[in-house]
């Protein structure tokens, strides 16, 4: 089944893809996060708002019944509540309640007075005098007050169930007690403290009982029935809210709800009846706010996509000429035609550095023809160590012999034996020169194992301490490289510093001197070899490594191509720079951290 064919696609198509696809997936992905994190903060700073609000309202309620509480302490122990014992036949304790309803404004429904039985002596409203007393539910002890002092519980009035506390009057010229004393309280004033913590919002209050069970609600939730029959047990109340959160709200007529609890803390020495405060809003109403940042996000994405389509169509056309002009300069390369590429590729940075990398490609291209020139005079030395180690090594070997012979002969005068050492020198001369050639040709293979580059290094220059002594040439050592350990030969390493140190100290001047410093560099070991000899001239650094190239008197120019060589094998570099004195300095880069095989 043959594929079908798809034609290329143009520099603009793709830019205009790419940036919609960039903006498209930014926009989306920033919104998203975006959104999350705003609705996140603005759940937790209403949740901080819900729970401070609930706390607030709670300690005003705490507040609201300590002060109740503190006059019921206090009016039970007034002298004039002693008339009881007179069934308090002047009406003077029943006007002294009038007087203190009165008092207290609307804080007070009506102030009752009743003797052991329970007929009521004495009331704030005449109408309450003679009547038995009133019908109670759930009464339960106020806590932090005496045993029976003060319980807090419902009556039934006409009109309706009343909150009321109740205590005991003392008898003050005897023991015991003579009645009770009934204040009913007016629940108006905690239902506008629940009612004020939410007006002009969509938030609601709920007052809940130890159980669970409301006992008190904001104006809108009031007018949803059987409010006071609904138990929130299941919303863990009791156990008290660390943080708002949010909740099924079924049960008031929402979807879901977000809601901030407090528990009663109490007040001063009263410490509360341990009721919970809910507040709760809305979660559709909360977050509105967020649902208008994501419409206005979408409508800003939208605009971008419409910017980023206008600004890539732009950008496509002053890249595509560029880029145009480097392709044609590319196929007139490949021709062989001295060319570079055109200036307005520069125009552009990112085109301009791929200007400048076919420039360096050019010249990347240079130095491997360079490279292949090096390797064919390689390929000659090979050659000749070839020939030279068949048709060369065992003539000398036997001019040698017959030097030596002769040598030995006793006859001989101080001419002929001065003509035999010279036969011998050049004879040595030779066959070095031809084990050298074996070695550039053919170098064995290393042996790789960890050495200490700072151990090698003093070793030769142990070896040729000697030789800069006759010299008078001082050879300074910095070896400051705090990883000097290196996976090397080291038979190798020593050859590559011998032939270094000995080139060093040849073009050294008397008196002169030679340092060899090694350093850490990122994971890199450099060893520097430098001399204060007349070093070498910019144009000749590269060629310093050439077979058969020398500067040395005597030299035969293989003594620096060996030692790029083991250099390269050991994942090196060598290069030539001028050493502090003015002369050579020669550099070497290890990696520490390269793999190195035997291949």
């Amino acid at each position: 089944m043959k594929r079908a064919h798809r034609s290329p696609v143009t520099i603009n198509k793709a830019l205009m893809r790419a940036l919609f696809a960039l903006v498209m997936g930014a926009g989306i992905l920033v919104g998203a996060l975006s959104f999350f994190q705003f609705r996140q903060a603005l759940q937790s700073e209403i949740a901080r708002n819900l729970q401070f609000g609930a706390g607030v309202v709670l300690q005003r309620i705490d507040v609201f019944f300590f002060e109740r509480l503190m006059n019921v302490h206090l009016w039970r122990r007034l002298e004039v509540m002693q008339d009881i014992r007179v069934s308090d036949v002047d009406k003077r304790l029943s006007r002294f309640l009038s007087d203190l309803q009165s008092g207290h404004g609307a804080l007070y429904q009506a102030l009752l007075c009743t003797d052991k039985e329970g007929r009521v002596i004495a009331a704030s409203d005449s109408s309450w005098i003679g009547r038995i007393k009133p019908a109670e539910l759930a009464w339960f002890k106020v806590p932090g007050s005496d045993p029976a002092e003060v319980v807090l519980g419902s009556i039934q009035t006409d009109k309706g169930m009343v909150a009321a506390l109740r205590t005991t009057i003392p008898d003050a010229f005897g023991k015991g007690d003579l009645g009770y004393l009934y204040a009913l309280l007016s629940w108006d004033e905690v239902l506008n403290l629940l009612d004020a913590a939410v007006a002009g919002s969509e938030r609601g209050a709920l007052l809940l009982n130890s159980d669970g069970r409301v006992i008190a609600a904001s104006r809108d939730l009031r007018q949803r029935r059987d409010i006071y029959d609904l138990r929130l047990a299941e919303w863990d109340v009791n156990e008290g809210l660390a943080e708002a959160h949010i909740q099924k709200g079924a049960a008031l007529g929402y979807s879901s709800l977000l809601v901030g609890s407090s528990r009663s803390g109490g007040y001063q020495r009263f410490p509360g009846f341990g009721w919970h405060l809910l507040m709760i809003e809305p979660v559709a109403a909360a977050f509105a706010p967020i649902w208008h940042l994501l419409w206005g996000m979408v409508a800003l994405l939208l605009l971008t996509l419409l910017v980023a389509g206008l600004i890539s169509s732009r950008l496509a056309a002053r890249i595509a000429q560029p880029i145009v002009s480097l392709t044609e300069f590319t196929r007139r390369f490949r021709k062989g035609e001295e060319v570079r590429p055109a200036s307005a590729a520069a125009t552009i940075s990112e085109v301009g550095e791929l200007n400048q990398a076919f420039v360096e490609m050019v010249e990347a291209l240079e130095r491997s023809r360079e490279q292949i020139v090096r390797a064919g005079k390689l390929a000659v030395v090979g050659e000749m160590a070839a020939v030279m180690a068949h048709e060369v090594r065992t003539p000398l070997g036997i001019l040698r012999s017959s030097a030596q012979l002769l040598a030995r002969q006793p006859n001989l005068g101080e001419k002929e034996r001065e003509l035999t050492g010279f036969i011998m020198s050049e004879t040595d001369r030779l066959n070095r020169l031809v084990t050298m050639l074996l070695e550039c040709a053919s170098p064995r293979a290393p042996d790789f194992k960890p050495h200490d580059l700072h151990e090698i290094a003093g070793h030769v220059l142990d070896l040729l301490s000697s030789k800069a002594g006759d010299k008078d040439v001082q050879v300074q050592r910095d070896l400051t490289a705090r990883d000097s350990i290196l996976v090397c030969d080291r038979e190798q390493l020593i050859q590559v510093f011998l032939n270094l140190v000995l080139n060093a100290l040849y073009f050294a001047p008397p008196g002169g001197c030679v340092a060899i410093a090694t350093r850490n560099e990122g994971g890199s070991l450099i060893v520097s070899i430098a001399d204060d000899g007349p070093g070498i001239p910019a144009e000749l650094r590269q060629r310093v490594f050439d077979p058969f190239f020398t500067r040395r008197e005597g030299g035969i120019g293989l003594g620096l191509t060996i030692v790029q060589q083991i250099v390269q094998v050991h994942h090196g570099d060598i290069w030539v720079t001028e050493s502090p004195w003015g002369g050579a300095c020669f550099n070497i880069r290890f990696d520490l951290h390269s793999e190195v095989s035997d291949s």
